[in-house]
């Protein structure tokens, strides 16, 4: 695998450069992942109010999970991450169609062509896996848990270069495998990305979510446009793409 530094300043212009001018059209493809973020925020806000609140919900809190694991709770909890896996993708690929065609601005529909392209089931499994795996990393403790969250980062773009060219791989677990091998070194590299962001996340708080309307956009497409450059290193990606 190449392992070329990939610039954080580069593919954030990249982003920039796919938004400027159509910030409309980044936001319109982003939407939902705005609302679902602003939500989330709204109630982790309100969670850590009512804790502070009601002492003795943190510790009711420590008595539950002294007591082990509930199933259905990790079986709910597996599906939701699952879910939001799967839809994150469909936006994501959305976000690579555009830089593909930079000159056609995408619709909204698009962002559910995960459930239109005849490969949801297929989609959703894969999700289902990754998020498993995750999960048994994530068990052992939170450190391993966050390195193979980087490891599987770029599944969603090894699945969407196969299902443009026409093709799957022999198991759908051949797409994870793929990301483990491309992200083998460059997993502090992508943390660092997230990192940067930090300030954004920041004033999206302090804002009450309503600078996550750019934010958001900006961040999905900075991570397309790293995963592309990632993969175009690794000659999987064509250059006049």
């Amino acid at each position: 695998m190449n392992q070329e530094p990939i610039s954080i300043i580069d593919v954030k212009c990249d982003a920039k450069k796919l938004m400027k001018g159509r910030l409309g059209t980044a936001i319109k493809i982003n939407i939902i992942a705005i609302i679902v973020t602003v939500t989330t925020l709204s109630m982790m806000t309100f969670t850590v109010y009512a804790m502070i609140k009601d002492t003795n919900l943190m510790s009711s809190a420590s008595t539950t999970t002294s007591l082990g694991l509930n199933p259905s709770e990790v079986i709910v909890s597996v599906l939701q991450d699952a879910a939001g896996l799967t839809f994150m993708w469909s936006v994501s690929w959305t976000i690579i169609d555009w830089f593909n065609n930079p000159k056609k601005n995408p619709r909204f529909i698009q962002t559910f062509q995960i459930f239109n392209n005849g490969k949801f089931p297929q989609s959703l499994l894969l999700a289902v896996v990754q998020s498993i795996l995750t999960f048994l990393w994530t068990m052992l403790f939170t450190i391993p848990g966050l390195i193979k969250h980087y490891s599987y980062a770029q599944t969603y773009f090894s699945y969407k270069l196969d299902l443009d060219a026409g093709k799957q791989a022999n198991a759908l677990t051949d797409y994870i495998t793929r990301s483990r091998k491309i992200m083998n070194g460059r997993k502090w590299e992508l943390f660092l990305l997230d990192l940067s962001f930090i300030g954004w996340h920041l004033l999206g708080i302090l804002t009450a979510g309503l600078a996550y309307i750019y934010v958001i956009p900006y961040l999905n497409a900075t991570k397309v446009a790293y995963s592309r450059r990632l993969f175009k290193l690794n000659n999987e990606v064509s250059e006049e793409q």
